[in-house]
């Protein structure tokens, strides 16, 4: 039994073997003189076409030759055999391509497949370069932009209100060199179609970003910058206004150097300044009501709100060079909430060289009590103190002789100091007085003038007999104005 059953295999054995061999008889006979199924040549089909016919069928085809460029964004290039007298002879190559397909006789298609063989071409180097130089794909048009390559990068994202790795953004400017090689090799090989797009086959065609997605440096990049940029530093300004610098703010302000954040100075300066000045009011223009009932302007002077721009710049570099906590840095990148925000907030207090008596943030001059301030008139020679609205007192004054260096200044002013028995002393003068309130730093002030003559007192006697700039009074108004005007009272000298 068991004899029988090898018998059997053994002749379905020799069925097979007989049958293959048949089979690949067959194949060599049939194929004997055509190219093996599967075969192409430099991309074109030739499978089961006699050497001669496939010879032929590739001088035909580049009777009316061209070479389609496939490039990145759409663009694309066709170069025309005629434009550059192009011409194909077919190398001894192509014979010995077919006799080693052929020279295996028991694995006859073991050589199948894409072949890439040189043919024996010319064309007109100069203007196939001519060609590549004023081509689209090269240049450009208002239709096909020419993007450089962008590098992997730290960006602050708006949205997110963080840093973020940006990835490289390829382009499509070309190597002109690796280009037109890669351009004179298809032809050597009498390619029809080169797809650019494609990286492995055409890696180096295209200028490369400098830094990609994979840099190990780029995550360190993103981390240091968050850790410098996520904070609020806030100043509470009063009135349920607040002011404060951004992340978004910080971020055009630092840059990644070698490993460090490096930071911009100067544009921190700036804003602190453009900060300052937003609620500057000293020497801004303010309309109050006037002894006549009319509203008269003001402009100038050192009455209002000024802050210490130097102290607060240290504010704020002091703030951005603070340590936070990472955890909760990294808290605000997973959910930015109010809470969150609040624990990489750092706040401070304004820092003002000036005060005044209120603050409106809607209407910044608004900043005085418009109902007990002082008015000078200096065209009528006048003082009028006013309470809760109304002139409670009026005197006569003198002002400065409107000469240069003794004529009394206009502007809003507030009074700095009260003194009694004060010695005022100048360039070329040195006057006892019983009474002194000071208007300005540069002194003008009250003070009474037992020598000038008020018995012939006129609205111009300061033009021939004017003080050095202060307001000179009797000796009682003198003494009534020291009593009434208060500290940092608003005073208005206008002419």
């Amino acid at each position: 039994m068991k004899k029988a059953i090898w018998i059997t295999l053994g002749i379905l054995a020799g069925v097979v073997v007989l049958g293959i061999g048949g089979y690949t008889v067959y194949q060599n006979v049939h194929y004997g003189d055509r190219w093996y199924p599967g075969t192409s040549i430099n991309g074109v089909d030739v499978a089961g076409e006699t050497l001669e016919e496939s010879k032929n069928k590739m001088l035909e085809l580049y009777q009316d030759y061209k070479l389609d460029i496939k490039g990145r964004n759409d663009g694309s290039l066709t170069i025309s055999g005629d434009d550059i007298n192009f011409s194909i002879n077919m190398a001894s190559q192509w014979d010995e391509l077919f006799e080693k397909q052929h020279q295996n006789f028991l694995m006859p298609f073991s050589k199948v497949g894409e072949s890439t063989i040189g043919y024996d071409v010319s064309y007109d180097e100069a203007k196939l370069e001519n060609c590549l130089d004023q081509s689209e794909i090269v240049r450009g048009s208002s239709t096909y932009k020419i993007q450089n390559p962008v590098s992997a990068h730290a960006e602050f994202v708006k949205e997110k209100n963080q840093y973020a790795s940006v990835a490289e953004i390829n382009g499509n400017k070309l190597q002109q060199p690796a280009f037109s090689e890669a351009v004179k090799e298809a032809l050597r090989q009498g390619r029809v179609e080169m797809d650019l797009t494609d990286g492995q086959q055409y890696p180096d065609v295209y200028e490369k970003p400098e830094i990609t997605s994979e840099d190990e440096d780029l995550n360190s990049q993103v981390s240091l910058c968050n850790n410098a940029a996520l904070r609020f530093i806030s100043w509470n300004m009063g009135e349920g206004v607040k002011e404060q610098i951004t992340p978004e703010n910080i971020a055009k302000w630092i840059t990644y150097k070698n490993g460090k954040i490096v930071y911009n100075n100067k544009a921190v300066e700036k804003w602190v300044e453009k900060f300052c000045l937003k609620y500057k009011t000293v020497g801004k223009t303010r309309r109050f009501k006037s002894h006549t009932g009319k509203k008269v302007a003001v402009a100038g002077g050192d009455y209002g709100w000024q802050m210490d721009y130097d102290k607060t710049v240290k504010q704020a570099k002091k703030a951005l060079k603070q340590n936070i906590d990472s955890a909760k840095t990294e808290a605000y990148i997973s959910d930015p909430s109010g809470a969150n925000k609040k624990g990489i907030t750092i706040s401070n207090k304004p820092v003002y060289l000036n005060t005044a008596f209120k603050k409106d943030y809607v209407d910044f001059v608004n900043d005085w009590d418009t109902k007990n301030y002082t008015e000078v008139s200096l065209s009528e020679q006048m003082v009028y103190v006013f309470r809760k609205g109304k002139v409670a007192f009026s005197c006569r004054c003198i002002s400065g002789l409107p000469v240069e260096g003794r004529e009394t200044t206009t502007g809003a002013f507030f009074i700095k100091e009260h003194r009694q028995n004060y010695t005022m002393v100048g360039e070329d003068y040195k006057t006892f007085v019983e009474y002194w309130v000071r208007i300005t730093w540069t002194g003008t002030g009250f003070h009474p003038a037992n020598w000038q003559p008020w018995s012939r007192w006129s609205k111009d006697l300061y033009k021939t007999n004017g003080s050095h700039g202060c307001l000179n009074l009797e000796p009682s108004d003198a003494k009534r104005i020291y009593d009434m005007l208060d500290y940092r009272e608003i005073v208005f000298l206008h002419r």
